[in-house]
Order: C-alpha cells, then structure tokens, then sequence
C-alpha cells in the first residue's frame, strides 16, 4: 500500500537506535568543545569511533586527540589526550546530561 509506515521495531532496532542517539549527543558535545577551543566551524571537527567503539579520534586543527572510552568513570567527562598538546576534558551541558538520562529511560522502558 503506498504510503505505508511499518511503525514495529524490534528490540535490537530500538537498541541500536537508542546508542545512535547517544553517540550523537556525544558527537555534539566534543565538535563544541573543540570548535570552541580551537575557533574554528564545527563542521571542521572530525570525530569518529574505531569499530569496537572503544575509542574515540578527534582531529581539529592539524590535531588528533583520542579517548579511550573503556576508561570512562567520570559521569559524562571525557579527556582527550594527544602526544604534543595537553588533554582536552569534554563536558557535557545540562541539555545534553538531560537527553542522555532520557534516552536510558526510554531504553529501560523497551521504547
């Protein structure tokens, strides 16, 4: 039928979306963070996952930073440490921590 909506998800579609919608807000917050550090767009912040998503990569402005997201213990800081400058402490806002903690209700609730 034209214009159809299958609106059934299944457990693992809601998972993966919930961790999708986390990583964004996560994205967010280190591409404001560097791109207000370093003055530059945040579009010019490159920040991406390595495939075990274990760690995270950020280059801005000739640099690359990486945080080891298998450490985290800090309630939403992340540090960022490169070789040749010093570290970089991402810190989520308020907004952010708020549609974090949303996100683990709704997973909690299976939505």
């Amino acid at each position: 039928m034209l214009g159809s909506w299958n609106t059934h998800r299944s457990v693992e579609d809601v998972q993966e979306l919930a961790f999708m919608n986390t990583s964004d807000i996560y994205r967010q917050a280190i591409k404001r963070t560097f791109a207000d550090l370093y003055s530059v767009a945040r579009q010019e912040v490159d920040v991406s996952w390595n495939q075990d998503g274990d760690n995270i990569t950020v280059r801005c402005a000739g640099k690359t930073f990486t945080h080891e997201a298998i450490h985290d213990d800090d309630g939403g800081a992340l540090e960022f440490v490169s070789t040749h400058e010093d570290p970089v402490t991402v810190r989520l806002t308020n907004d952010e921590r708020l549609r974090l903690e949303r996100k683990d209700l709704d997973r909690l609730n299976g939505l």
